[in-house]
């Protein structure tokens, strides 16, 4: 064994084996300043050699990585489905061509060698497939982390010896999901143009999904979306953030594509990564304009302004099948008859019939909670979670986790290593999640700050705010980059008269009257006792005996399943209630991390402030931010249960955003407190660091919004997240409030065939409905009821 410059590799290597030589010229300047250990002569010609009659042997799309293709026939078809899927292939990062490159290189084929233990040829490079490229930030693992899938046939010729064993190296027997996916095509009874249309209410991933699946099936579908198309939604909140001009109806939360499309764009998911119903929202996505690296990468992010893209082209293709789309349509009600939903009723009086209502409204959808509660409609509340988005410059975080050497690789995005990000979870102290969370939600402190005015940003930084122009080109949206951040120097009217002095902002708790002081405005929930509201929500109603023990079935079987989400395991809560025992103590955990992201408003109503972190897809921006929250316990809203019900959890969201709104003195600016000075109990006073909000900020006590016990647990777990990572507590991590809207606070029960337990024909469906937490888990439950409600009609055709 002797080692060879790269000048010998190249030059054995260029002639002969094309596309080996293509394959490593993404690798060229990182093999050149070193050697490649044990390479022979014999082993290059041998690679050649086999790479040839590899060439001669199948037809390789030029660029692709799939799996070599074996000969057709009966044995052919057998090998065909055969793979080998290897798991933990490391590169470390200087022999890995970058984060942007999910082709197969020749580094990753020699360590695919090494762990198949070859002992004759060389693999070829489409012999082997990158399912998965991740990377692992930890110091004694930092590198790139594969899962590739392997042709046994060229494996074997180059002389493998497999051990196979599950999590490391399994046999495979299936194949890729296609690229557009395709589900059982049924014939149901009634023609389109005999009945009425299926009605989708809401057109975020939960809605667009179950309309595409609805439609692929040859029936009616009629999209209503109380917002605007992403073209007018873009112009709408180029003007909430330029301009502080608050649209109720289209804003970061409602329009099309839903709260997602202007967020970060992530489409990782618990709900299986491999499984069919995740490849395949992957694969549709695709189709639709997402990079091929989604299919692959293990964090895949889409961010905003390629969402923009996908959901233009996921518009015209369900256009094409027939597939109404009406925006600016805001449903108010339902029409119900006999215990069924017959139809939706408009802001302006409209009444559009259906056959059957999907109900993927989004977790914002406060109005249609309600209209719900008083029509009766089976519903209970849900665990979710609450708290604040930090800040910290995205060199920091670099750094923390790559340190000095590798964070300079990052280069804003631009570098072989990505972006930093961080996943933290805590487990509060007992002794705080003890703690009686029936006395108030505090508030501000005693006076105003020393310095109360948004800070001014240095010319590098107002140049790292994304141009929101570059989301939609189409549109003339715009650029927030070059109008400065609006100030919140001036004091309020409320502050000059006094109204904001120390202690003036908390929620008083009154026993005597069962909540707090402040009036939310929203309406009991418990049902009229009117025979109107009883006809809606009884059985009496059904129009024969059958139809009522039909509804009776689904009721009783739909009593446990409506504790379990779309694909059938136990609901905890999603994205909020990772721990919800007193005894043990809560959890706290990061959600939603924004990498080289900026922090946006994602209010509906003025009087309110909630932020939410969304970040393009080059994660260019000088901040990474993420929320920190806390799982709520019923304890947390059982004092606002017996005026609200099951809409205790959406009053103390209200609550804790209403409080907000005043902290940060109105117009929308946030209130802000660094890191350490929440962990003193202590108003910032001075210059506070730069933030992305582009709104304005300014300082407030932060420690005092929330309960005793969320707030320890949150003062807890900040001090665990720097054990973790040393340096994020630390005067340059902001906090920002509030951040309440993490997922639905309500279910909408729903029964074993997926419709209301209360009502037939009403399917709720995705993240508003309580059963989903995400892009991919909302589109995954949206293809889920849409298969429901095929099957239904084929088996009543």
């Amino acid at each position: 064994m002797r080692c060879m410059s790269w000048t010998a590799w190249s030059s054995l290597h260029r002639p002969a084996c094309a596309c080996s030589y293509q394959s490593s010229l993404s690798t060229q300047s990182i093999f050149a300043a070193r050697h490649v250990k044990e390479v022979t002569h014999r082993k290059i010609q041998h690679h050649n050699q086999v790479c040839a009659n590899s060439r001669r042997r199948t037809q390789v799309q030029a660029g692709s990585t799939a799996p070599v293709k074996s000969r057709a026939g009966k044995a052919g078809s057998r090998k065909k489905a055969e793979k080998w899927r290897l798991f933990e292939v490391k590169l470390p990062i200087e022999d890995d061509p970058g984060k942007d490159t999910h082709e197969t290189s020749v580094a990753l084929c020699s360590v695919v060698a090494l762990k198949l233990n070859c002992k004759g040829l060389p693999l070829p490079l489409e012999a082997v497939s990158v399912i998965r490229k991740s990377f692992d930030a930890r110091a004694k693992h930092r590198g790139f982390a594969y899962v590739v899938d392997i042709d046994p046939e060229a494996a074997r010729a180059a002389g493998a010896c497999p051990r196979f064993k599950s999590g490391q190296l399994e046999r495979l027997s299936h194949e890729a999901a296609p690229a557009i996916p395709q589900i059982p095509r049924h014939a149901p009874a009634m023609g389109r143009h005999k009945q009425d249309p299926i009605v989708v209410v809401g057109s975020g991933p939960a809605g667009l999904f179950a309309a595409l699946e609805l439609a692929q099936a040859n029936l009616p579908v009629v999209i209503l979306e109380r917002g605007q198309p992403v073209e007018s939604r873009g112009r709408d909140i180029g003007a909430l953030i330029v301009r502080c001009m608050l649209n109720p109806d289209s804003n970061l939360c409602y329009g099309e594509g839903g709260a997602g499309t202007w967020s970060d764009g992530k489409l990782t998911t618990k709900v299986g990564r491999n499984s069919d119903p995740v490849r395949r929202v992957l694969h549709t996505l695709y189709t639709f304009g997402a990079p091929q690296n989604i299919l692959v990468a293990g964090k895949p992010h889409l961010g905003t302004d390629r969402l923009i893209k996908i959901l233009q082209a996921f518009r015209k293709h369900l256009m094409a099948l027939g597939v109404q789309i009406h925006f600016g349509s805001c449903v108010t009600d339902l029409v119900i008859e006999h215990d069924k939903a017959v139809g939706v009723k408009l802001r302006g009086g409209e009444v559009i019939s259906a056959s059957k209502v999907v109900l993927a409204v989004g977790h914002s959808s406060r109005a249609m909670y309600q209209t719900l509660a008083t029509r009766g409609i089976a519903l209970s509340p849900k665990p979710f979670a609450l708290g604040l988005r930090v800040e910290h410059p995205q060199a920091l975080i670099d750094n923390i986790q790559y340190g000095e050497e590798y964070a300079a690789e990052v280069q804003r995005g631009k570098g072989r290593v990505p972006v930093a990000d961080y996943s933290l979870t805590a487990q509060a102290l007992p002794d705080y999640a003890e703690v009686s969370t029936h006395t108030a939600m505090h508030a501000a402190a005693t006076h105003s700050p020393a310095s109360s005015s948004s800070q001014p940003q240095t010319q590098e930084e107002e140049q790292a705010v994304p141009d929101y122009a570059e989301v939609s080109p189409q549109t003339a949206m715009h650029a927030a980059a070059t109008q400065p951040p609006s100030s919140s120097s001036s004091q309020s009217h409320a502050e000059q008269e006094g109204g904001l002095g120390h202690g003036q902002g908390r929620l008083h708790h009154h026993p005597e009257d069962g909540g707090h002081s402040q009036n939310v405005e929203l309406p009991s929930s418990s049902p009229p006792d009117s025979a109107s509201s009883q006809q809606s929500h009884g059985c009496f109603s059904c129009s024969s005996p059958s139809e009522h023990a039909q509804h009776q079935d689904r009721r009783q079987s739909g009593a446990a399943a409506s504790t379990t989400d779309a694909n059938g395991s136990k609901q905890s809560g999603h994205n909020g209630s990772k721990n919800v025992n007193a005894r043990e103590g809560r959890g706290v955990y990061s959600f939603c991390m924004c990498p080289g992201g900026q922090i946006v408003p994602t209010t509906t109503n003025p009087e309110e402030l909630c932020i939410n972190g969304m970040s393009f897809s080059r994660r260019n921006s000088l901040w990474a931010n993420s929320a920190l929250v806390v799982a709520v316990q019923p304890s947390d809203w059982a004092h606002l249960e017996p005026k609200h019900g099951a809409l205790a959890g959406v009053a103390l969201q209200i609550q804790a955003e209403r409080l907000a709104a005043r902290l940060g003195g109105g117009n929308l600016v946030a209130p802000v407190q660094r890191v350490t000075d929440f962990l003193a109990g202590q108003v910032s006073s001075g210059a506070l660091p730069s933030s992305s909000y582009r709104l304005g900020v300014k300082s407030a006590g932060l420690h005092e919004v929330y309960s005793p016990a969320i707030s320890q647990a949150l003062k807890s777990a900040l001090q665990q997240f720097e054990q973790k990572l040393p340096g994020f507590v630390s005067d340059a991590g902001l906090l920002h409030g509030v951040e309440t809207r993490t997922s639905s606070p309500v279910r909408i029960d729903r029964g074993v065939d997926l419709q209301s337990l209360s009502t037939a024909e009403l399917y709720p469906c995705g993240e508003g409905a309580g059963y989903a937490g995400g892009i991919v888990s909302a589109a995954v439950d949206g293809m889920k009821i849409a298969q429901a409600i095929v099957q239904d009609l084929a088996i009543n055709a």
